[in-house]
């Protein structure tokens, strides 16, 4: 029997990530995405429109 696997954001790599905030609006990446955990902040610190 396999053991469920529990998937979130910060278990994919930091470049699909990027891809997913391509399709969001920086209101929608500002006001939902940051300051939710330490490893989103991270992520979109790097992305490219807040780098």
């Amino acid at each position: 029997m396999a053991y469920p696997v529990a998937h979130s954001m910060l278990t994919i790599p930091a470049n699909l990530v990027h891809r997913i905030l391509d399709h969001l609006d920086d209101f929608t990446i500002l006001c939902s995405v940051r300051n939710v955990c330490t490893g989103l902040n991270v992520i979109t610190e790097a992305y490219h429109r807040f780098a």
